[in-house]
């Protein structure tokens, strides 16, 4: 669609955005907002620190704090609100936890998309509902070519990726079972301004390049592992394309990224680079991988079915967040 067909398409939707107070949700929802669409936002909580508070975006949407496994909550969200668009991001997202949390992370992962899909399916009100899923769901792949969404699921050494294999076939199931407009989006790794989880790559080395800290990223890579990383105002166009191809593409998986590979070692290099153009030397302490392991998604059908492509440079977008991160740190 072209920029006037977008906002037409959007002005005045009423958007449910579940786990709308996280990194993706409030990017998702400045977008949203960009468009014309009315942006509803449920979630747990709303912390101070969040991208959706510091960029005052709270003013502008509906925030109803509560949990996905509430399906009274759920059902009461789309119809008083008469909900016709469902972004359905709300999860326990951070891998190591999934270990930690297994049970948690299944109920919120798993249980928690059933009860989503559930009310979408009864609620007269809504016309489509776009799940966000993820790269690990094809687990522990060995392949080290760009995965389509034809591969299989593998087993994975986590709980996270069984999780959202959950989630994400039983939205591609609904969808043929009972006609309903859902689909699916598989991300692997995204990056930009707002993201206060520290473990993950790109904020822990702009936190330890701000406040001039050892430049460690621990134990759990050996800086050969290649990942494909996605600017996060990519990542919310793609949802709002799949959602706009519903009619369409129903019952279908999409994978996104920017199908380049690139190491953890050069990232954490370059991100250096661009802090301050020093060349520091990033500090990887994971046992060292005989072969380096390499996981990317193929995009091509992405491309060709929704006319969707990345178009933020991997150099700018890291640009861009560490400014976002230097103009907030006081606030993190």
């Amino acid at each position: 669609m072209k920029d006037a067909e977008m906002k037409a398409f959007w002005s005045a939707r009423n958007c449910l955005i579940t786990g709308g107070a996280g990194f993706g949700g409030a990017h998702l929802c400045e977008l949203l907002l960009g468009l014309g669409a009315r942006v509803y936002i449920l979630d747990r909580w709303l912390p101070a620190n969040s991208y959706l508070v510091l960029s005052g975006l709270t003013a502008r949407i509906t925030y109803i704090q509560g949990d996905i496994r509430d399906m009274d909550l759920l059902r009461l969200t789309l119809q008083r609100f008469e909900i016709d668009t469902v972004f359905h991001l709300a999860a326990q997202p951070i891998v190591p936890i999934s270990n930690v949390l297994p049970q948690e992370t299944l109920s919120i992962n798993a249980q928690g998309t059933y009860n989503v899909l559930e009310a979408v399916r009864t609620a007269p009100c809504v016309e489509r509902l776009v799940f966000a899923s993820s790269g690990a769901y094809y687990g522990a792949t060995t392949t080290n070519q760009a995965i389509p969404e034809t591969h299989p699921p593998l087993p994975a050494a986590n709980i996270y990726a069984p999780s959202k294999v959950a989630g994400d076939v039983a939205v591609r199931a609904y969808a043929h079972i009972y006609g309903m407009k859902t689909a699916v989006c598989r991300f692997m790794n995204t990056f930009g301004p707002g993201d206060t989880n520290f473990s993950r790559i790109v904020p822990r080395a702009i936190k330890n390049l701000i406040t001039n800290d050892t430049y460690d990223f621990g134990s759990r890579d050996d800086g050969s592992s290649q990942i494909d990383c996605l600017y996060i105002s990519d990542m919310a166009k793609a949802y709002t394309h799949v959602a706009e191809k519903l009619d369409e593409v129903a019952g279908e998986a999409f994978n996104f990224g920017t199908g380049v590979p690139i190491s953890t070692k050069e990232l954490a290099s370059l991100t250096s680079r661009v802090f301050d153009g020093i060349e520091r030397t990033p500090i990887f302490s994971g046992e060292k991988k005989p072969v380096p392991s390499i996981k990317y998604l193929d995009i091509s059908k992405s491309r060709q079915q929704l006319d969707w492509q990345p178009i933020t440079p991997f150099q700018d977008g890291i640009q861009k967040t560490i400014k976002w991160y230097q103009e907030h740190w006081e606030k993190l």
